[in-house]
């Protein structure tokens, strides 16, 4: 007969204890991200929802969440509310293209391991955002297109691929083609060759951010916005 063995009441706690503290850390930060985000303090809160995946890496409300905040930061700085750090070398454009890709880049990772349709729909949703607000419209298509696909029935969805659609460049509404793939390949080397933000760059953004949260804080929505609905949608 197979020797069973059983760890002492004591020793299973102790092993659980660490699995237990672990989980409560990653909601304590992704709470406390929620409650910064809601009062306008975009810096903080992402500092939380990074935390949050330092503990669990695969904590993927922190990552969506993470993606709003990053949004919302790249908004700010797109309609100028958030002045340019000085002796930043980023030009602002390049600044805010490569906030809504790492905004973009975060959904991406909540659609693609995540099982709720409606959390994937949601996720595409916003990532159609952050490309339809970088202008690039053939990406933001595809992305409400693969919403659409999971709710046909989503009027904000339709609404921006309706936008979307309407700027899209008319090379881009031809199709595939050997010259398509040539200039998406260019077009990759050419992103590839944007100067990338530096550790510096990154911490005078912060103390701009910091700055410019302190003259936004009135809970109201951005203005300028070219799309009718939410800048995002929740979790």
């Amino acid at each position: 007969m197979r020797r069973k063995f059983i760890l002492p009441l004591c020793g299973s706690l102790l092993l659980l204890a660490p699995i237990k503290l672990a989980a409560q850390e990653e909601a304590k930060n992704t709470y406390e991200g929620n409650a910064m985000y809601r009062e306008g303090k975009l810096a903080e809160a992402a500092m939380f929802y990074n935390q949050a995946l330092k503990t669990k890496n695969d904590f993927r409300k922190a990552n969506y969440n993470l993606g709003n905040t990053i949004y919302r930061t790249g908004q700010l700085m797109k309609s100028k509310k958030i002045a340019l750090p000085a002796n930043m070398e980023l030009k602002r454009d390049t600044l805010v293209a490569q906030m809504f890709d790492e905004a973009t880049a975060q959904f991406d990772i909540v659609s693609q391991s995540v099982n709720n349709k409606d959390t994937i729909q949601k996720a595409l949703h916003n990532a159609g955002n952050c490309q339809l607000l970088k202008k690039d419209y053939k990406k933001a298509v595809e992305y409400y297109k693969k919403a659409l696909k999971l709710n046909s029935k989503d009027e904000e969805t339709r609404y921006n691929l309706a936008y979307a659609l309407k700027h899209m460049p008319p090379e881009d509404k031809k199709g595939g083609g050997g010259q398509n793939k040539q200039e998406q390949q260019n077009q990759q080397k050419k992103e590839q060759q944007q100067p990338q933000m530096k550790k510096e760059d990154a911490e005078r953004m912060l103390s701009a951010l910091k700055n410019a949260e302190k003259r936004i804080r009135d809970g109201k929505k951005i203005k300028g916005d070219p799309m009718k609905s939410t800048p995002e949608k929740d979790w």
